[in-house]
């Protein structure tokens, strides 16, 4: 009943005053609310999500439970969720990030939310099926105005039958810190470039001299051959036998430029599956020479149980040339006239190790993270990017890198990588598996 058939002389004054503090109270309330809304610092958007909750049920009721799987064979489920799903309410922000003219173009079926990224909203489904209270996730929106911008959703799902039409999406522009993400990317492919060759540089004696010993043995097996050949009657066979040294000599020379080409060329990442014994095998090759000018000594104890890695070889390379001439660095400032560095490699089963131990002055005390930061650096002439790049390869990678002090003296280095299972790859014992490095 209106309460304008009262009459007046029946209107309790007392419940006048009290019904109109209330009502002020509720205008203040909502403006309250209003400023609130209009001033978060993101897009929001609230939706009447009834009906989808409504068709959730009925679908749970017919024995419905796997929902992605249910999505791939009835993908018309989605269509319908965007066109049933109303956008009842937004803010001024929601009007901006989508180049709105008018807020009537956003007071409409939530399809427009997902035109850039369609997968988005039957992840959106499939968390709200599951009961979640909340999804988050990257996306990419198509705005009115014609650009397509990066940004973040958070969708906050009701969770009981008297709010279903009060889910709230909140979307976050993330244009400017995709571009600078990637920009970062970019920057850290870049030094991890700088810190391969600066290696090749820092191992330039070494690799010359691998290089001018086979082609010196060329030149003297090719003198010989043609002295031979110049004989009345040449020795073919031990001409034979020259020229079977030249092609070695040459296939040696030709693998120690593709290690350096290898390690010099900016290449996109690669992976693949791996024998990581191999790798570790390869890498203490390419750095051995240059451990013995330095009166170092590099050994290995490469277990046979090791399986296969997914890894970019490459990479995996630069890991432990990293981590070796980093020893080696660390062994120098002992002013000792010899070192050591032992690599090992091991599995628990799930994972790969790789673990490099030096006899240097080990980690000066609170500064075991900190050495695996950009830039930080405990030698005077360092640039503090090689450590930095060891766990950016082995973080991407889906591992994790950590140093420590050990009890008999010297720093251990250790990574690992997971393993990768195959019924029926099993990792042979090869002969670096079993034979230290030189």
């Amino acid at each position: 009943m209106n309460m304008t058939t009262f009459p007046n002389d029946d209107l309790d004054p007392t419940c006048l005053r009290e019904m109109s503090r209330r009502l002020k109270e509720f205008e203040v309330s909502e403006a309250r609310y209003r400023t609130l809304f209009n001033n978060v610092p993101a897009a929001v958007l609230q939706v009447d999500a009834s009906d989808v909750e409504e068709a959730f049920t009925n679908l749970k009721h017919s024995g419905v439970e796997d929902i992605d799987a249910f999505i791939l064979e009835n993908p018309q489920l989605v269509d319908q969720a965007n066109n049933s799903v109303i956008v009842r309410e937004v803010n001024d922000v929601a009007l901006t990030l989508f180049g709105a003219t008018d807020i009537s173009q956003l007071l409409a079926p939530v399809a427009y939310v997902f035109a850039g990224t369609p997968e988005a909203s039957s992840n959106v489904m499939s968390a709200h099926f599951r009961g979640r209270p909340n999804h988050y996730q990257r996306l990419k929106i198509k705005t009115f105005d014609g650009r397509t911008i990066d940004a973040a959703l958070m969708v906050s799902f009701p969770q009981s039958a008297a709010n279903f039409d009060t889910s709230v999406l909140m979307i976050i522009d993330m244009t400017e810190q995709v571009r600078i993400e990637k920009e970062l990317k970019k920057m850290e492919s870049e030094f991890a470039h700088f810190s391969k060759l600066s290696i090749l540089g820092e191992l330039s004696g070494a690799i010359v001299h691998e290089v001018r010993q086979p082609l010196s043995v060329v030149a003297n097996d090719a003198a010989t051959a043609a002295r031979w050949l110049q004989r009345s009657d040449p020795n073919l066979p031990k001409v034979r036998e020259l020229v079977e040294r030249i092609e070695e000599s040459v296939r040696r020379a030709n693998e120690v430029i593709k290690r350096v080409q290898d390690m010099a060329t900016k290449a996109t990442p690669e992976r693949q599956t791996c024998d990581l014994n191999r790798l570790v095998a390869t890498a203490l090759t390419f750095v051995k020479k240059e451990a013995t000018r330095r009166s170092v000594t590099i050994s290995s104890n490469l277990s046979a149980e090791i399986a296969r890695v997914e890894a970019d070889p490459v990479q995996i390379q630069q890991l432990v040339v990293n981590l070796v001439v980093n020893a080696m660095q660390a062994i120098e400032r002992t002013q000792a006239q010899s070192g050591r560095v032992q690599v090992t490699t091991r599995s628990d089963g799930e994972r790969a190790f790789v673990e490099v131990h030096d006899t240097g002055p080990g980690i000066p005390e609170g500064i075991a993270t900190e050495i695996f930061e950009s830039f930080f650096t405990t030698r005077k002439e360092g640039m503090g990017m090689g450590l930095s790049i060891c766990r950016s390869i082995v973080q991407s990678h889906g591992g994790v890198i950590s140093a420590r002090n050990t009890l008999e003296g010297g720093a251990a280095f250790e990574a690992w990588l997971p393993l990768v299972f195959a019924e029926t790859d099993n990792a042979p014992e090869t002969e670096t598996s079993r034979q230290p490095a030189e």
